[in-house]
């Protein structure tokens, strides 16, 4: 740590992941046209310019009318556009032709949590949690939807019929017998598979659409077999038993016959969507007739409005331009030959309509500095922090923002004492502004907290001082 204190502004760079590799763009079955669009579109899409976006994704489904990459990329522009409705019906399109699409359930779910509709929306939430059950995004919405939902109880709108049908897996119980007998060895991996591809082809389990990737050599995995011997003994449901059947399909280890899957006719999907459509129409109707009071799940558009509009209440601008040689230097006194450095830190608070609390988690970067020890004057060095409300008397002032500090930029920091800034969000995941997750911005306060203290950049990437840092959003569907 250095001793002597300097006016040095520090800023930690953000890692943008590009927004082709977020679409995960796939056109096996289309021209090279309709990705050279997709691209466009993605253009658009990344600078907030839905309107643009979508009406390429609409040239591009006239092409390939059920693309998966561009109903969801469709979807999701809907949805930052406060155009629910629509926004569903193209999440809705996809889990027609993939049921356990993630992007699309959570998709499903942040819509219906639009429209109020929030035991529905806990339904798909619920589904993408299963698919992906450590997603900080789906938890964050299924966390709000199970509040709000002790909050304003409502009428959940009725189903049209034949829409309540789900598809579920179906395994029949004497299916275990063959599965233990895999599991101990009792049979080659050629007869499971042999008999799995016979249950199937004759409908005696049902298995959810997949689209296989290939047909491959390689050996089933061993987690498969363990999960066949699991399920076997009841251990896991029988999801978990199919989740691995699943995978075999995809991987090429099972063929399957497309002709003698289970598959839904056009005019069986044209009269689902037709009935999804009603159920949409009834909701809204509903939602007029009770006046139903609805709080809308991902609340990071609610945070820059509010923001903005209290600018000057919410940020520390006029005070990161002061220099840092006008706060008092912290005080520090020497035990056991270690200098133990005292800072008094002022909080500002945190922006209005903010639902995460990052002030709660500032105590973890506290207390991570001061379980680290660092060196001054060739001695050993602790810190030690201290909250104060007096602005004067304080060596650090924290603060946490969402206005632009600079492309790119993550925090803020003066060397050694002075202004503290953290961003809360950006707009590089979708186009819209999104805020981040907690655990990334208690990462992005410790690093800049480490400048407060004096220290500067380093080139180990396992450092907290490492000038780079790609962080997680809260509620942003692609992340």
């Amino acid at each position: 740590m250095q001793s002597n204190f300097k006016k040095v502004s520090c800023l930690l760079a953000i890692i943008l992941l590009s927004t082709q590799s977020l679409a995960g763009v796939s056109f096996a079955q289309s021209s090279e046209e309709p990705e050279i669009m997709f691209n466009q579109a993605m253009e658009f899409f990344s600078n907030g310019n839905y309107n643009q976006a979508i009406v390429i994704y609409d040239d591009i489904l006239e092409i390939a009318p059920n693309n998966i990459s561009t109903l969801k990329m469709k979807g999701i522009a809907q949805s930052n556009m406060g155009d629910h409705k629509k926004s569903l019906e193209q999440f809705f399109t996809v889990l027609q032709h993939r049921p356990n699409d993630v992007i699309s359930l959570a998709g499903m779910g942040v819509g219906f949590g639009n429209l109020g509709e929030y035991q529905e929306a806990t339904t798909y939430f619920e589904k993408a949690q299963k698919e992906r059950p450590n997603s900080t995004v789906i938890q964050n919405y299924k966390q709000f939807i199970d509040k709000v939902v002790s909050k304003y109880p409502y009428i959940p709108t009725e189903k049209p019929d034949g829409l309540e049908k789900q598809y579920t897996s179906s395994v029949p119980e004497w299916v275990k017998s063959i599965a233990k007998w895999w599991a101990s060895d009792g049979i080659e991996d050629s007869e499971f598979v042999s008999a799995l591809v016979f249950m199937i082809n004759n409908k005696i389990i049902e298995i959810p659409p997949v689209e296989t990737h290939g047909v491959g050599e390689e050996k089933i995995p061993d987690w498969i077999k363990n999960n066949a011997g699991w399920w076997a003994d009841d251990q896991i449901d029988d999801d978990a038993f199919v989740q691995g059947i699943q995978y075999m399909i995809e991987n090429g280890l099972i063929v399957i016959k497309v002709e003698e899957t289970t598959q839904k006719t056009q005019e069986e999907l044209d009269h689902e969507f037709y009935l999804f459509k009603k159920y949409l129409r009834d909701i809204s109707i509903n939602i007029s007739k009770e006046k139903r009071y609805i709080e809308y799940p991902n609340p990071s558009q609610d945070v820059i409005k509010k923001f903005l509009r209290d600018y000057v209440k919410w940020n520390f601008e006029e005070e990161v331009k002061r220099a840092s040689s006008n706060f008092p230097d912290p005080t520090y006194e020497v035990v056991d030959d270690t200098y133990i450095i005292y800072y008094k830190v002022y909080i500002n608070e945190q922006p209005s309509g903010l639902p995460l609390d990052h002030v709660s988690t500032l105590s973890n970067s506290f207390a991570f500095w001061e379980e680290q020890e660092l060196s001054t004057n060739n001695q050993k060095a602790k810190m030690k922090f201290e909250i104060t409300n007096t602005k004067h008397e304080a060596n650090v002032w924290v603060t946490w923002v969402v206005r632009n500090i600079g492309d790119g930029v993550l925090g803020h920091a003066h060397l050694g004492k002075g202004v503290v800034e953290v961003t809360l969000g950006d707009y590089n995941c979708d186009g819209s502004f999104q805020l981040y997750d907690v655990d990334s911005v208690e990462t992005i306060m410790t690093h800049e907290l480490g400048h407060s203290i004096g220290l500067k950049h380093v080139d180990d990437k396992t450092s907290i001082m490492y000038p780079s840092f790609t962080p997680s959003y809260a509620y942003c569907l692609l992340s």
